[in-house]
């Protein structure tokens, strides 16, 4: 069976949730571990439910029935997945402590907390469910041990992870649970396409004092961030708390926003300063009664509370598109933290414009929310890469003056200037519903890619011919002009006698069952570090370095 006859056209999803859809089943065909990048705020939880009812009807189609095992590692998470495969009607269970009555061990399809699934009092029934498909949420946690196990449980399914940020902080890379990577658009695609909201980023200069103190720290966790105690010291003190006060009104007053601290102590002192100066706000951690914690999320996102302050609970998995700060008082050293973080605010919600406040200069660490980062390197394990993390110098080209106004210096407050702004005049892609327009219409509006082959490349049908496209940078190289026609979608075939290479295939549907009317554009085929190209007469022959 080839696992990409699974795909169907998805009228819902948008345009690159399907091609990212596509590639995945594409992917399955080669592989068996998949791994899959894309921003926060961009639909990855509808991406993989609309994967996981392509293989429900085929089940249902072959009358076999399917296994497929979703994993997660928070409620906010399992809630979430819970929701949306609620909205496509897929029936399932949910094997979780704090679900206990949804349980339903009959369903073949299951959302399952890693915590629950791998304890040894649940091993049983791991060992009765048979998963022909695991997909994991937040898979940037996919290499810790208890994930692992899944690995051990579950040696012949089908896997894919999907993350916003495939990175870890010793550089170790995900090389051995995942045979491959598949990456999106970049995030500044994205905001060019109008599917992120645009920001503003406001930062203190690297030579503040704030970062000067936080350079200094040099006591780290077992996880190689920094050390909490460590942090409180230097952070949590009365002129920097001061300064996050003084900067939500300055630059975000009255806005609705989430701030992220660094302990339980810190997020109750700063949420009594903003209490004290009048503000809506609350606090939430890991030890807040779960009861308690759904009211405060409801009446925030209900418009009862301006703020939110937590301690690393909304790195992930929290869903308010209306949010429109985000406010940095935790430093960290965790790229993944400080990308989820910033990318809570990013979530497309009609002409908003999210305003970042980043009080301890962690965009110096990191760079700024749409920069490029090399996630092939990182997904293949390399330290050196990691630490090559750009640092942006306060005089950049970029920076200008935050407003200006009269502050009590007294406090010793460092001034918060304006990094970058993403402007709100931005180059929007096609967003007409995909459900009003059928198959030949998207043929004629959009590219057509096939699936990813040798790791990091697909194939692309322009108007103007065929390319190979590196996804990691989109840089193209010129194959061929077009066969006649525009396809639909386009078909790689495994050559019977080459392991490496592939026939390209121009289709007039989505099928991969071949026909009629399809017609072969040409021939590629991996040669070590060199991939060539012939068209299908041989009149035109390309070779692309790898």
């Amino acid at each position: 069976m080839m696992f990409s006859d699974l795909c169907r056209l998805d009228h819902t999803l948008r345009n690159y949730q399907q091609q990212a859809k596509e590639k995945i089943f594409g992917q399955w065909d080669c592989v068996d571990n998949v791994l899959y990048q894309m921003p926060t705020g961009t639909g990855k939880t509808r991406l993989f439910t609309s994967l996981i009812r392509d293989i429900s009807l085929s089940s249902l189609q072959e009358n076999r029935r399917k296994g497929i095992l979703i994993i997660a590692h928070r409620s906010e998470l399992i809630e979430q997945i819970d929701e949306s495969l609620n909205k496509y009607r897929i029936p399932h269970g949910i094997l979780a402590g704090a679900f206990k009555d949804r349980r339903d061990l009959m369903l073949p399809v299951q959302v399952a907390s890693i915590q629950t699934i791998t304890h040894p009092s649940n091993r049983q029934f791991a060992n009765a469910f048979h998963a022909d498909f695991i997909i994991i949420d937040e898979a940037h946690h996919a290499t810790a041990q208890s994930y692992t196990k899944l690995w051990n449980y579950y040696p012949e399914s089908k896997k894919l992870g999907v993350t916003a940020t495939p990175w870890r902080m010793e550089g170790s890379g995900f090389r051995g649970n995942f045979d491959a990577l598949i990456l999106s658009m970049s995030i500044k695609e994205f905001l060019r396409k109008g599917w992120l909201a645009p920001y503003k980023y406001y930062s203190v200069p690297m030579d503040s004092h704030i970062r000067s103190e936080i350079d200094s720290i040099n006591e780290f966790g077992i996880d190689g961030d920094y050390k909490t105690s460590a942090l409180e010291q230097v952070i949590d003190t009365g002129h920097i708390r001061a300064q996050l006060l003084n900067s939500y009104f300055e630059f975000v007053k009255g806005k609705k926003g989430i701030i992220y601290s660094i302990s339980r102590k810190h997020s109750r002192h700063i949420c009594q300063q903003f209490l004290n100066a009048g503000i809506r706000i609350a606090d939430i951690d890991s030890e807040t009664p779960a009861n308690l914690r759904k009211k405060l999320v409801q009446d925030f996102k209900n418009g009862e509370l301006d703020i939110i302050v937590n301690v690393d609970i909304f790195s992930e998995g929290f869903d308010c598109p209306d949010i429109e700060f985000v406010q940095l008082a935790r430093p960290t050293r965790s790229l993944v933290k400080y990308i989820q973080q910033v990318g809570r605010g990013l979530r497309k919600n009609g002409d908003k414009q999210c305003l970042i406040l980043d009080n301890v200069g962690m965009y110096g660490r990191f760079g700024l929310p749409d920069d490029d980062r090399p996630w092939e390197e990182y997904f293949e394990g390399n330290l050196e890469s990691n630490n090559k993390i750009s640092r942006i110098n306060s005089t950049k080209d970029n920076i200008e003056s935050g407003t200006h106004r009269e502050r009590d210096l007294s406090e010793g407050l460092d001034e918060m200037r304006l990094i970058q702004q993403v402007d709100v005049e931005i180059k929007k892609e096609i967003t007409t519903s995909i459900e009003s327009v059928d198959s030949s219409e998207i043929a004629e509006s959009s590219e057509v890619r096939t699936s990813t082959i040798y790791a990091k490349y697909n194939v692309v049908e322009t108007g103007e011919g065929y390319y190979i496209e590196n996804i990691r940078n989109n840089e193209r190289q010129f194959l061929s002009k077009l066969s006649g026609r525009k396809s639909i979608s386009l078909k790689l075939m495994k050559n019977n006698n080459s392991v490496t290479g592939y026939t390209i295939i121009s289709s007039f549907n989505r099928s991969a069952k071949p026909s009629i009317n399809d017609r072969i554009i040409g021939y590629i085929y991996r040669d070590g570090r060199i991939i060539h190209f012939a068209s299908w007469n041989r009149d035109k022959v390309v070779d692309i370095k790898i």
